[in-house]
């Protein structure tokens, strides 16, 4: 699959009462890229995040298109397609145990009740997350686990847009090696985008390397 961003805006209005204006937080951003693994970097209020979340079908633009094999995708489709990895767990059931959320989640995304626990399994495995801590309520999980459950139902879609956004972030050093290797693989036929503040793991994830600044990939050879 190829992915092409032209011309992407996103503007936020100003909090209520501020008196100050609206913030363009995507301005005009033109990306493209193939089966592969890209890496974005750019400093924090750079845009990562909301073009991630765009990407995602978690928000809508409000100009300019994002394209899959040269057709228009609108939201509805980038939620279809894309996996997203946020930068934090909120998005999760606090009161249900690790194994009961990827369960529900993998359902959401089609997924039988079976194979969700099967891959579930294979993937906690690969992140060093014990059978206990998926058997555990979600809100007695250590951070790092925390972000072990969500790559694993990131990475349990198996989907040929995936979006991780500091995917890295508390992950003990046996988990970032599996990481890796899951990133690695996920990018022989999907189009992977990651972000990091870590150069390190971003040169080892990520064959390229571009960088956002206000609102824009920077002009230029990837790095």
């Amino acid at each position: 699959m190829k992915l092409e961003v032209r011309g992407l805006v996103k503007v936020f209005p100003a909090p209520f009462f501020s008196g100050g204006a609206p913030l363009r937080v995507l301005d005009g951003l033109d990306l493209e890229a193939g089966a592969g693994v890209t890496g974005l970097g750019g400093a924090n209020g750079s845009g990562k995040t909301t073009l991630f979340r765009t990407l995602a079908g978690v928000i809508e633009a409000d100009g300019g298109a994002i394209l899959l094999d040269g057709k228009p995708a609108s939201s509805g489709r980038l939620r279809e397609l894309a996996a997203y990895c946020p930068p934090n767990p909120r998005s999760f059931y606090f009161r249900l145990s690790a194994l009961e959320n990827l369960r529900f989640f993998g359902a959401l995304a089609g997924l039988p009740a079976a194979q969700a626990l099967e891959r579930a399994g294979r993937l906690a495995d690969r992140l060093n997350l014990s059978r206990a801590d998926l058997e555990r309520r979600f809100d007695r999980l250590s951070e790092g686990n925390m972000q072990k459950v969500s790559l694993i139902r990131t990475f349990s879609r198996r989907a040929p847009l995936l979006l991780l956004d500091e995917p890295f972030r508390g992950l003990d050093g046996l988990a970032c090696t599996g990481l890796l290797g899951l990133i690695a693989e996920a990018g022989r036929s999907a189009v992977a985008l990651l972000t990091s503040h870590s150069r390190e793991l971003m040169t080892a994830a990520a064959q390229r390397a571009l960088r956002m600044d206000r609102g824009l990939v920077l002009p230029g050879r990837p790095q």
